[in-house]
């Protein structure tokens, strides 16, 4: 059901859009609500705070829709975010009874909000009987989406009960609605299409049609460019179980890394139980017993957690208080039926040309829309100038540093001195090479590894040709972020200087030094060893470079794993 939020948002925004913008104010409480919209489709918190102040604005200028729109985006809020049913179910017959009052083509969108909030508690006998007064209350007519908004949520319910016949011919009956061609040529429409096919794949796998669902479910995650995406959640939970169910393995292992990729994200209690139970499914399938008992806890955390937010008694009686209010209005209703009929064609009238002016709107929307546009691409152009001079400045720092110690070292007679100017040149030079790749490639925001570990490589052994050293390295070209290419970097370079050092006699004939950097399922390998036999000593393990590795290793949270190889290898894991 989570996958429909920002779906019926868009028919409720789509549905204001065709009534009535007719002031300022509502335009202003129109663009909070869509700011709202945005922040909730993150499960962001920032989508409560514009919510209020959409409803504030509404209240302070007397803005009905305004105010309907943004009551209706905090209960998204609570209800997707915070799954607080017993508020959002509050908020609902709040703006329900505004509605029945102020403006009632808002009546049917509401109403499949509280239709879909009782079908995730399970209360399909509620859930049913709002989807049928949302279908009720719709408005029929070429170019509204209520319609189709109330015959989907319909069928799911109906799907839900057990009532497939009834689902199947809902889906069929709103798909065969009569749109708008343009409509129909719009992403909106192709997502609302995916949602019914997934549901119509569900219902065959419920009537054990298990090949024609599998065949939808394929046809569906062909357009997942992301492959894992948390849209595509319910393709892959559904896959996995029409997979476990035809035995079909390969299909299985192929999808349930996708699937748990699907759920990294998710807040929504709901959705992550419904994923928990496929993944303990495709863990016992692969027979992967204590794997699936650690999801099958998560799913009774989860149930927990969801049960404790919703109180019965409180609903029952919100739904007494909207029923007496109901009551009344039908007696008012029947007084002004009368009056409503005259009122009718004028209306119709209105709404027409109200429609003109939107499309009118949104022409010169659309332009200013690709003004702004230009404006962005010459403002990124700009700040992709000043990073790169940026870039281009510090590595001259680090040049200068570099030079100035070069020059300290050679007017310096004590031998340790030298030495530790040296290394301290070599450490410079590593971070020269790193920024030199910054300015001088595209990427302004990230570091090539493997480009960044070759040239550095070629720095090193520059500056040891003598020692006849053969650097063997495997390097994976990834990017990464520069405060942990700056850690690799001067890894590389102390783990190289030690073995350089101390790690052959004089005499020994073949040099190696191997290094391997690798990445797998997002975190880092890194080795680095010698062929060199010469052991640590007190000395070598307590000076300057050895607490370096020591604070390079805390810096980037890896974990150390022994390297049998030789004393001066070093073995890391780490998250990218």
């Amino acid at each position: 059901m989570k996958n429909f939020l920002g779906l019926l948002l868009l028919f409720s925004l789509c549905t204001l859009g065709q009534r009535k913008l007719e002031t300022r104010h509502d335009t202003i409480a129109f663009q909070l609500a869509v700011k709202s919209d945005f922040f909730l489709n993150k499960q962001n918190d920032s989508a409560l705070f514009y919510a209020d102040k959409g409803i504030e604005y509404s209240k302070k200028n007397n803005t009905h829709l305004g105010l309907l729109l943004n009551l209706e985006q905090k209960a998204y809020y609570y209800e997707y975010v915070k799954n607080n049913y017993e508020e959002a179910i509050k908020i609902y017959f709040e703006a329900i009874s505004i509605a029945e009052e102020k403006e009632k083509g808002y009546l049917s969108g509401l109403y499949n909000n509280l239709s879909i909030l009782f079908t995730t508690k399970k209360d399909l006998e509620k859930a049913e009987f709002y989807a049928r007064k949302s279908v009720e209350t719709s408005i029929k007519e070429l170019g509204y989406l209520q319609e189709q908004s109330a015959l989907i949520n319909l069928g799911i319910v109906l799907d839900l009960q057990g009532k497939y016949k009834e689902a199947l011919s809902t889906f069929k009956e709103c798909l065969d609605l009569e749109r708008i061609p343009a409509y129909l040529k719009s992403n909106h429409f192709k997502n609302i299409k995916r949602e019914i096919d997934l549901r119509i794949a569900k219902i065959y796998r419920k009537q054990k049609k298990y090949t024609t669902a599998k065949e939808i479910l394929f046809e569906n995650i062909k357009n997942d460019s992301l492959k894992g995406s948390r849209n595509y959640r319910e393709e892959y939970l559904e896959l996995i179980k029409n997979a476990v169910i035809l035995n079909e393995k390969n299909t299985v292992e192929k999808y349930f890394p996708l699937l748990r990729k699907s759920i990294i994200e998710e807040r929504n209690l709901e959705n992550k139980i419904s994923a928990y139970e496929a993944i303990v499914l495709a863990y016992n399938y692969l027979n992967q017993p204590q794997e699936a008992f650690e999801f099958q806890e998560k799913i009774i955390l989860a149930k927990d957690s969801l049960n404790s937010k919703f109180n019965k008694k409180q609903i029952a009686e919100l739904e007494t208080k909207y029923q007496t209010k109901q009551k009344e209005a039908q007696i008012i209703k029947e007084q002004s039926k009368k009056e409503l009929w005259t009122y009718i064609s004028f209306f119709a009238f209105i709404i027409l040309i109200v429609v003109a002016i939107l499309l009118y709107n949104n022409g010169k929307k659309r332009k200013q829309l690709n003004v702004n546009k230009i404006e962005l691409e010459k403002l990124l152009n700009q700040r992709n100038m000043l990073l790169r001079e940026t870039h281009h400045r510090v590595k001259n720092s680090f040049q200068m540093v570099s030079s100035l110690l070069q020059l300290q070292a050679q007017g310096s007679e004590a031998a340790a001195a030298v030495s530790a100017l040296d290394s301290a040149v070599e450490r410079v030079n590593s971070m020269i090479i790193l920024h030199q790749q910054l300015y001088a490639k595209d990427n302004l925001l990230g570091i090539n590894l493997q480009l960044y570990i070759n040239d550095l490589i070629e720095e090193i052994m520059s500056s040891y040709t003598s020692k006849n050293i053969n650097f063997k390295a495997n390097v994976v070209s990834t990017i990464l972020d520069i405060d942990t290419a700056t850690s690799i970097g001067l890894l590389v370079n102390e783990l190289a200087t030690n073995s350089i050092k101390y790690a052959w006699q004089e005499n020994t004939l073949e040099k190696i030094i191997n290094l391997t950097i690798d990445e797998s399922y997002g975190e880092i390998q890194f080795k680095m060893f010698d062929n060199g036999m010469t052991k640590k000593t007190k000395a070598t393990q307590q000076n300057y470079g050895s607490e370096l590795i020591e604070i390079l290793t805390e810096r980037l949270e890896a974990t150390q794993t022994p390297v049998p190889e030789n004393d001066f290898g070093l073995h890391l894991t780490f998250k990218k």
